[in-house]
């Protein structure tokens, strides 16, 4: 059995109470995984280590103890082999991500199936199999719009009967019972259960933003399945014509606007970011954004109180093969007459909005209209 972790630093409901983000909730089979007021809680004993949560959160604070999706994907490409199925070193299809799926097919020279026939016999196959095949559908939409001749294919190629599995199974175990290979894989179980009741990690773990966390959020960084198909779109064909597609059709990544009328320069949405896609300058002149390194965890939506920022209706595929930051909005910045920052100036006196609410707030105290 895996064990699952969750790394708080990398969640977004550490930096952000009004985090929206409920994606690792949605995918869990078990239903293990609870978000209450921004506490991220799950009972490591329901879980079943599917990697589902780790795939489909945009920052990858989750991860298993005995899989590493970057490492496999390394593998599987060393191995030649064409064929993903969790019969191998894959705990589900389900843990790896869209990103990493687009990567692996970008990569290989050979078109890819993925092989749901162990689905047919499979618990968490009511909740995984459609995640697997909406991804598989992203993933092949994608290749065709960037005009890559490769698909992503997903058949069932392995498909026993309930009992011809159970009966394999039973002989593989008997088998297995006196290799060299049993032995360690009961080790390995023994360990984990010791290190389970260690922590007690029966009981429901709450997590709970530490000082350290709170250093490490400040560390703005794209998780390493975007760079990884950074890598991959590097090594990819440049396409003829880039093409627009709906936002709806890409789950990890994003185009946004700002409306300059309502936004006020709060400075919250890039300071919320938590892989740096929106940026500004140290007189917060204007707000840049890169579409390579969002996420789309939505967490600068959350914290925009005038809405001001929203987003594109469509996805332009030249971020891929021609990236570039784009500045959404400049403002005009002048240094406040009472405090001395530098501040958004939209006319009037030159107060920035702090000293502006300490003088209406005085000028209520004194009676003066």
């Amino acid at each position: 059995m895996s064990l699952l972790t969750l790394d708080i630093s990398q969640c977004v409901h550490s930096s952000n109470k009004n985090a929206t983000c409920n994606a690792c909730a949605e995918v869990c089979p078990v239903e293990t995984i609870k978000i209450t007021n921004s506490v991220v809680s799950f009972t490591p004993s329901e879980c079943v280590g599917c990697g589902g949560c780790g795939a489909v959160c945009p920052t990858s604070a989750y991860s298993l103890d005995d899989f590493n999706p970057i490492n496999f994907i390394f593998k599987f490409l060393e191995s030649g082999q064409n064929i993903l199925t969790c019969k191998s070193e894959l705990p589900c299809i389900a843990a790896l991500s869209v990103e990493e799926l687009l990567s692996l097919a970008l990569f290989k020279k050979e078109e890819i199936t993925l092989d749901i026939g162990p689905c047919t016999e499979c618990a968490i196959a009511k909740t995984n199999l459609e995640i697997i095949k909406n991804r598989a559908q992203e993933v092949d939409f994608l290749l065709q719009a960037m005009m890559q001749k490769k698909a992503l294919h997903v058949s069932a190629l392995h498909v026993k009967p309930i009992e011809q599995a159970e009966q394999t199974q039973e002989s593989i175990s008997r088998r297995e019972l006196f290799s060299k290979d049993s032995i360690k894989h009961v080790t390995k179980i023994r360990q984990q259960f010791l290190n389970r009741v260690e922590e007690g990690n029966d009981e429901i773990k709450s997590h709970i933003v530490s000082l350290s966390d709170i250093a490490k959020i400040k560390q703005k960084k794209v998780p390493q399945k975007r760079s990884l198909l950074l890598m991959a779109l590097k090594r990819a064909e440049v396409p003829e014509i880039f093409h627009t597609i709906s936002i709806e059709d890409i789950s990890f990544s994003s185009q946004k606007n700002i409306d300059p009328d309502t936004c006020t320069d709060c400075q919250m949405c890039y300071r919320i970011c938590p892989t740096g896609a929106l940026s500004s300058d140290l007189k917060s002149s204007f707000i840049a954004f890169n579409p390579l390194a969002c996420v789309k965890c939505a967490s600068c939506h959350d914290v925009c109180e005038p809405k001001a920022l929203t987003l594109k209706p469509s996805f332009s595929l030249s971020n891929f093969f021609e990236p570039k930051a784009e500045q959404l909005i400049k403002f005009d910045i002048k240094r406040c007459d009472e405090c001395g920052v530098f501040f958004a100036y939209k006319g009037g006196e030159k107060l920035c909005a702090r000293c502006m609410i300490e003088e209406d707030e005085a000028k209520e105290l004194w009676g003066i209209q």
